[in-house]
């Protein structure tokens, strides 16, 4: 034979030995469905599952015929045989779950005596309906081994067979744990009358041990029977499972149920919880009155506050800010002055909740009162979400007015939260308090509320403060509301025509800070002029300003103070002001800029003014920024700081000037 030939039919016997042994028919005839079985029965994982694909397809066409669903059953039924393979097995009991009958418990009761299969029957098992299902379930499980027997009762557990509660609770009580074990967990998933029975039985003579498993049994069950309708003995299985030996989420979680089943009795488990020495139920019981329908409810717990703990007072207080009704918040309003800190701010965010108009005159006389920072924090914060609008807003003007200094600063601050703009015109009026502390919350809020046409006016308020603390905040405010102006001239204008007016030295000091942030011309050429003033503070004030001037404009007024100040702090202030300017030119770099730090350089005064110097000029990307650097390697004093520079400078430029960068990095290896 030739090779060519040979390879070609090998090729072909090795094509049919691979093939599937059957082909899917459109019609399940039962010749067809025996012999899909029979290639079934073999089948080994890695081989083609085509026969269990057919199967699977003829299950899902039978729905509506009779007699291919009886053949396709007794089929599955004959895959159950010990001659097919596991994985047959396991599937026949997958498709007889989902279409099986009676005619195949037998068959499926038979694997149910062994550990290899128990498991897949009980799969099948688990969708049967109830009944004969479940009979064969029950009459495996004497002679059923250690592991089939488990799976075989988690499946009746899973079934919720009540008739399985007595030989389940049986090996509950046998020497095997695990079969224990799995017996009290099913009796907690069968979770009726039969099953608490057992359970209760057991929980008086079982093994210590098996403690967590009854217990966690006991609350499935509890919950099944309430789930059923059977509230009665759901009651008391909640009941038996208040008892303190169980652990405290078991109590408190039997608490809840209870009180959702036993509406009647609710008020009266609540008093009891609170009243009584368990203080894991209180959280929950307090945590209840929230929800409780009678009207009575608010009055009745509320006169337990006094006896109840801090901590419970707090939960109380939250539970009946919820119910919001006048019992509950005239409760709430009495704890505003408990003892305790934590009542009392507990009380106070309630009642920012729930409070109304009249509440007003409770927070204002506890806020004048409290020394505690927290506290008043809280109170401010409960005033500021106070409800009721407009009357409220006049209720806290009319407790401003007659307030004492401790309250008036918290309302200026509430009112200012709470009014916005609106408030200003008290805000104005309360800036000339004589009390400090309340001139300063005014202009405090004013900064948060002027706005930008307020400017003249704060500005105003300014002039007349006299006292420095007080001032601070005024300068503050003159500041902020600065900023709400957008046209630089108009800013300029209010300052000027501030500083012109009659005043004291200390009022222009507190003015001439503002003229950088109007930044025009007009701005400077004030600026300028102040430095003339016959007061030496102005004078400095002037020169502080000018520092700080946010453009080169103000370069060559501070040079001229640099070079002929008066005093060295003078000086230095105008130097780090030329530095700073220089600075934020190096991002563009050019001869103007370079001969901006040539002159700095030449009029220095000593190494510190250099490291100054240096430490901007080290940013700038330019050759000559180079040259300038350079020859301060050559003093001792400000090497480091030279080589630094020089080194950005190199780094910056090497691109554009390799040659120059290069030998200025050879001058820096060079020694000294």
């Amino acid at each position: 034979m030739k090779p060519r030939l040979f390879g070609f039919l090998l090729a072909i016997t090795v094509c049919l030995a691979l093939a599937p042994k059957a082909f899917c028919r459109p019609s399940a005839t039962p010749a067809e469905i025996a012999k899909v079985v029979r290639d079934a029965a073999t089948y080994e994982p890695g081989q083609s599952r085509e026969p269990f694909r057919c199967l699977e397809r003829w299950v899902g066409q039978s729905v509506s015929d009779t007699d291919t669903r009886k053949a396709l059953e007794a089929g599955l039924v004959e895959l159950l045989a010990p001659s097919s393979t596991f994985e047959a097995r396991r599937f026949a009991c997958k498709q007889l779950g989902i279409m099986g009958s009676k005619a195949a418990l037998p068959a499926l009761a038979r694997l149910l005596k062994s550990d290899e299969t128990a498991g897949i029957a009980c799969l099948a098992l688990t969708t049967y309906p109830p009944g004969k299902a479940d009979e064969a379930l029950r009459d495996a499980l004497p002679s059923a081994p250690s592991s089939a027997r488990i799976q075989i009762i988690n499946t009746l557990g899973d079934r919720r067979d009540s008739e399985a509660a007595k030989p389940l609770a049986q090996l509950a009580g046998g020497t095997d744990r695990s079969v224990a074990e799995a017996a009290i967990a099913s009796l907690g998933k069968i979770g009726d009358e039969a099953a608490w029975q057992a359970i209760a039985s057991l929980r008086k003579a079982a093994a210590p041990d098996l403690g967590p498993a009854l217990t966690e049994a006991s609350v499935r069950c509890a919950a099944g029977l309430a789930a059923s309708g059977n509230h009665k003995t759901a009651i008391a299985a909640y009941q038996e499972l208040l008892v303190p030996s169980q652990p405290a989420y078991i109590r408190r979680a039997s608490l809840e149920a209870l009180l959702r089943l036993d509406k009647d009795r609710g008020e009266e488990r609540i008093l009891q919880a609170i009243r009584g020495s368990d203080s894991a139920l209180k959280p929950v019981a307090i945590a209840a009155v929230r929800s409780l329908k009678s009207k009575q409810a608010s009055e009745r717990f509320a006169a337990e506050l006094p006896r109840l703990q801090p901590q419970e007072q707090v939960w109380m207080i939250d539970s009946l800010a919820a119910r919001s009704d006048p019992a509950a918040r005239a409760a709430i309003e009495k704890s505003l002055s408990a003892p305790d800190a934590n009542v009392r701010r507990a009380a106070i965010v309630a009642l920012g909740r729930v409070g109304e108009v009249s509440s007003v005159a409770l927070f204002a006389r506890a806020l004048a009162n409290s020394d505690d920072p927290e506290e008043r924090r809280a109170i401010e914060s409960a005033l500021i979400v106070l409800s009721g609008g407009a009357p409220v807003d006049k209720a806290i003007l009319s407790e401003l007015k007659k307030a004492s200094s401790n309250g008036r600063v918290g309302l200026i601050a509430v009112l200012a939260r709470r009014q916005g703009p609106a408030a200003n015109v008290v805000l104005f009026e309360e800036t000339g308090n004589p009390d400090p502390a309340v001139a300063q919350a005014a202009f405090r809020a004013l900064g948060k509320t002027a706005r930008g046409n307020d400017l003249p006016a704060v500005l105003r308020k300014l002039v007349d403060v006299r006292d420095a603390a007080v001032r601070a905040e005024a300068e503050s405010a003159a500041a902020q509301t600065l900023g709400k102006v957008d046209d630089a001239a108009l800013r300029s204008a209010a300052v000027i025509d501030a500083i012109q007016r009659p005043q004291t030295a200390d009022s222009i000091i507190s003015l001439l800070p503002l003229l950088p942030r109007c930044g025009d011309a007009p701005a400077l050429t004030m600026l300028k002029a102040a430095q003339s003033d016959h007061d030496a503070r102005v004078r400095d004030a002037a020169v502080r300003a000018l520092a700080d001037w946010p453009d080169a404009s103000a370069w060559d007024a501070l040079v001229g103070i640099y070079r002929q100040g008066s005093t060295e702090a003078l000086r230095g202030l105008a130097l780090r002001g030329l530095v700073r300017l220089a600075g934020e030119e190096n991002a563009h770099p050019d001869s103007k800029l370079m001969d901006r730090y040539r002159q700095l350089l030449t009029d220095a005064r000593g190494e510190a003014d250099l490291r100054l110097i240096l430490g901007a000029l080290g940013s700038a990307a330019h050759p000559d920024a180079l040259q300038l650097a350079l020859p301060l390697l050559a003093n001792a004093g400000v090497r480091p700081e030279a080589e630094v520079a020089v080194k950005k400078i190199a780094e910056s430029i090497k691109a554009q000037h390799p040659q120059a960068a290069q030998e200025a990095l050879q001058k820096i290896q060079a020694k000294p």
